[in-house]
């Protein structure tokens, strides 16, 4: 299948990332973005991103009916109605995907709504920031990440071959996956800890005295598991609604575990809390390893960088050429929800400053932690 124009509707992060990693890889591409807020078409058009940008997808109609696939990267409570509106307007044949977290109820969806000639491949980027929008947006957003997608039975491969080409391009790692094994899957390693994540925090929160003791206490390890509470609340608010059928057994499972160690606790069992905290070590040892933490408070920076040759030596040379000494360094291969794939732990709070301050004078996105 040639691709010779693409439609990009919601400029955001995910969209405007997919965008210009487009522009950047398929520079024969003809790049059509629909996005309402017109600062970030503005935007898309001023750096040269998209040919064309318009509000809404009836605007862009005779681009979509010439088009070869389409993506829909708006939130997805916004998706049944550009499904709707996409139904009447794409030509036959055309790809139409998605990049929503939540996959089973947008295919079944997506069968409802659109006309059987009209392929629809559900897709999911593991890849994200803590920004949003079209300023956060980079070409190397989704080097070395996963993207899932959920091809619906009978889908030609052809079809399936063109968009796998095509997200791979990008840089990301094409995993195809049927729907109902995705929504299980990323809702036990991604929902579900969203939630403890700020279930945890809700309980400290509620623990904490006057002093704010635990507030002031809250570093390294507190820190770490609880980064992914400072999520957007009502995206989250969306994906668990959405996800609620794979979501609960999964809860019942967490509150099982909690309910065997607090009798465990209370019958002053140690051989049963042993082999709760040995179960888990077990299970988590055998997680891709991730160079090691030290235990004491380190000071972090998180930095965006492309995937290429000697990108690390760069970094490393620009700091240690400023007397900042580097504790730590590990790089990130999956970047969903990290600000950054490479991770710099520093001695102090002032060389924590100094590295940001370097890093982002000579161009670079860094972000403190």
């Amino acid at each position: 299948m040639k691709i010779r124009r693409i439609i990009i509707a919601g400029l955001g992060l995910i969209g405007g990332s997919l965008a210009k990693a487009f522009r950047r890889t398929n520079s024969g591409f003809e790049i059509i973005g629909v996005e309402k807020d017109k600062d970030s078409r503005d935007l898309a058009l001023e750096d040269g991103t998209v040919n064309r940008a318009y509000e809404t997808v009836e605007d862009a109609a005779s681009a979509i009916t010439d088009s070869q696939v389409v993506f829909l990267c708006t939130p997805v409570s916004g998706i049944p109605g550009l499904l709707k509106a996409l139904g009447d307007i794409a030509r036959p044949g055309t790809i139409l995907t998605d990049v929503g977290s939540v996959k089973v109820r947008i295919m079944e969806e997506a069968a409802r709504i659109l006309p059987k000639d009209i392929c629809f491949i559900g897709g999911h980027p593991m890849a994200g920031a803590e920004q949003s929008g079209y300023p956060a947006s980079r070409a190397h957003l989704f080097e070395n990440a996963y993207y899932v997608l959920t091809p619906p039975p009978g889908t030609p491969e052809e079809i399936r071959k063109s968009l796998e080409l095509l997200i791979a391009s990008t840089g990301a790692l094409p995993l195809i996956l049927d729907p109902l094994t995705h929504d299980r899957k990323v809702g036990s390693v991604s929902h579900l800890p969203h939630i403890i994540a700020a279930a945890l925090v809700n309980t400290v929160r509620e623990a904490d005295g006057p002093d704010r003791a635990a507030l002031k206490l809250a570093a390294g390890g507190f820190k770490d598991i609880t980064r992914i509470a400072s999520s957007d609340p009502e995206m989250w608010r969306d994906i668990c609604l959405s996800n609620r059928e794979q979501l609960m057994p999964l809860l019942a499972g967490v509150i099982r575990h909690l309910s065997r160690f607090g009798r465990a606790l209370e019958s002053n069992e140690a051989p049963e809390i042993e082999a709760f905290y040995r179960d888990a070590k077990a299970f988590r040892d055998r997680l891709p390893s991730l160079d090691s933490l030290y235990l004491l408070p380190c000071y972090e920076v998180y930095v965006d960088v492309e995937d290429k040759p000697g990108i690390i030596g760069q970094v490393t040379t620009l700091l240690g050429n400023h007397n900042v000494n580097i504790k730590n360094i590990r790089i990130i291969n999956s970047r969903e929800e990290e600000p950054g794939c490479l991770v710099l732990s520093l001695t102090d709070p002032e060389a924590q400053d100094k590295a940001l301050a370097l890093l982002t004078r000579e161009g670079c996105r860094a972000y403190k932690r």
